[in-house]
């Protein structure tokens, strides 16, 4: 007879390990397992815990009995078969809980040394098993563990193969997108592809986009049921990763705000490890939460949008940058058409000039205007600033000039009334250093007003040096409420006369220090028996080597030599 039920027995686990082991189903071989073990060991209810990670068992299957709690700690689980008793809750909670709900023998699911779950059973009555039942019971216990583990590693299999499948799908979509995204330069066009990868790829209706326009968030799409106000962006800019809004601790304030508008999750946008913007996102269509993979891909998305994104800033920059290089060339161009293209010739004068802009155009000025056949005009100015502001000012002050000099006024009166006419049409922040004279070639002399400018040198032939710095207030800076002082200084052949701006006298080396005015008296008096274009040459070469590849400023010179 114990020969026939051990036979029964055997046949009866090899039906169970065909079962279970032909099964794909984690419930089935759960179910038929605690089904199996109840049956044979004459047990009323039973219960299968699954190892979810250390310590921590998730009630997978009950029967009999409904135990409220799903997940369990079980700090130490049995290693073998164990009747439960009240002495046992030395073990944990656990052992409480399975004995208020009358569970009274328990066995460990064992596999290859890992222990994958526990079962627990009820026995209708209080015997003990017998040898041949724990035999039993253990090796029904051994063939399901090895099942279940199997089919436990087949579903992490499965799950990390479409896992798999998804990240290559992400993937293949960001690599698409990122083709849009190159060829498009229109910044309108870049936010619409982003918004519309949001609403197809992620699922959502409820966004808001901000990026940093300097230090301060600004929204450029939204589609959010409230407006996001200046407090919630400042938060928004503290935020440096992937986060749920349900998981940060809030103000009062701010939860009940985002609360209001619904949203979910904030994601950062980074360009060159800096936050430059943040994605914010409410519900799902589908109602379903914010994975983490999601949180990857849009992170994702977001960094290879804002690199398309600032493309487009920079290349409308570049756009922007060449038109205006263009326009300030056209300046240029029409600026040196304000300055003598050919000087005049004077009788028994040599004369030479020229400017050259520390930018496309410049501030400085000169001219050489002709009066009559024995007078002619020499002025230079130094607009202040440099610039597109400075050229348009000096180009003002020459046609002032070329209007007034035909009146048969004093030079003194005439640069009151352009000092007044540049105070009225400029700010108090626009001023102009001045000089001209009047060259009378017939009586060889020449009367000058000096408004502010760098004092020209005269230098006479037999080596005696003036300065011409009689006259008034710089230009534009106050009605003139004195009258400007008028000099007149005699020219014999021989004497030289230069007129310089700043940016000759003030060039600097590499070292900070300036050129200095007395190595420009000394460049004179050195090429003293030259004529004016070579003193002119030789001031502006030496000049240039001077200050090296930089020019701080505009630089102009006037030498007019009297032959």
């Amino acid at each position: 007879m114990k020969t026939s039920i051990n036979l029964f027995d055997i046949n009866s686990l090899f039906e169970f390990s065909r079962i279970v082991n032909s099964s794909t189903d984690i419930k089935f071989i759960l179910n038929h397992f605690l089904l199996t073990a109840m049956g044979k060991l004459l047990c009323s209810s039973g219960i299968i815990l699954l190892k979810n990670e250390e310590n921590s068992y998730r009630v997978q299957v009950a029967r009999g009995f409904t135990l409220h709690t799903q997940s369990l700690t079980i700090k130490k689980p049995p290693k073998g078969l164990i009747y439960l008793t009240p002495k046992e809750i030395q073990r944990g909670k656990w052992v409480k809980l399975l004995l208020q709900n009358k569970i009274n023998i328990s066995i460990p699911l064992i596999s290859k040394n890992n222990i994958v779950g526990i079962v627990g059973v009820r026995r209708v009555t209080k015997k003990k098993l017998s040898k041949d039942e724990t035999t039993y019971f253990k090796s029904l216990a051994n063939i399901a563990s090895t099942a279940i583990e199997e089919k436990l590693n087949i579903d992490k299999l499965k799950k990390i193969n479409r896992e798999l499948d998804r990240k290559i799908h992400e993937l293949n979509t960001l690599f698409d997108l990122s083709k849009e995204f190159n060829i498009v330069l229109d910044r309108e066009k870049l936010i619409k592809i982003f918004t519309l990868s949001l609403i197809g790829q992620i699922g959502t209706y409820q966004y808001a986009i901000c990026l940093k326009d300097s230090e301060k968030l600004e929204v450029i799409a939204s589609r959010l049921k409230n407006p996001l106000n200046k407090q919630i962006l400042e938060y928004f800019g503290e935020i440096e990763a992937p986060t749920y809004i349900s998981s940060i601790k809030l103000s009062k304030n701010i939860k009940s705000q985002l609360h209001e508008i619904g949203l979910k999750i904030l994601v950062p946008i980074h360009l060159h490890n800096k936050v430059k913007g943040i994605i914010a996102l409410g519900n799902k269509m589908n109602n379903q939460l914010y994975s983490q993979s999601d949180m990857e891909f849009l992170y994702s998305l977001g960094n290879l949008a804002i690199i398309s994104l600032e493309n487009s800033r920079l290349f409308e920059e570049a756009i922007e940058k060449q038109k205006m290089e263009d326009e300030l060339l056209i300046a240029r161009d029409i600026q040196y058409g304000l300055l003598p293209k050919n000087l005049p010739k004077l009788d028994g004068y040599d004369v030479a000039a020229i400017n050259i802009s520390s930018k496309q155009v410049g501030g400085d000025y000169y001219d050489l205007i002709k009066c009559s056949d024995s007078k002619y005009i020499v002025a230079i100015g130094d607009v202040s600033g440099k610039g597109m502001p400075a050229s348009l000012l000096m180009a003002n002050l020459q046609a002032m000039i070329r209007a007034l000099v035909p009146f048969d006024i004093s030079l003194s009166e005439l640069t009151k009334r352009v000092n007044d006419l540049i105070n009225e049409s400029t700010g108090n922040d626009r001023f102009v250093t001045f000089f001209w004279g009047c060259i009378n070639t017939q009586k060889k002399i020449f009367s000058y007003v000096n408004a502010g400018h760098n004092p020209p040198f005269l230098l006479h032939k037999n080596g005696t040096v003036e300065r011409l710095q009689k006259g008034g207030l710089i230009l534009g800076v106050m009605k003139d409420l004195m009258p400007y002082e008028e000099e007149t200084v005699n020219l014999q052949p021989g004497d030289i006369l230069l007129l310089f701006t700043d940016g000759v006298s003030e060039a600097m080396n590499q070292d900070g220090i300036e050129f200095g005015e007395e190595k420009i008296l000394s460049l004179i008096k050195s090429y003293s028996k030259e004529s004016a274009k070579y003193i002119l040459d030789r001031i502006v070469e030496i000049v240039k080597n001077y200050s090296g590849s930089f020019q701080s400023d505009d630089i102009t010179l006037v030498v007019v030599k009297v032959v």
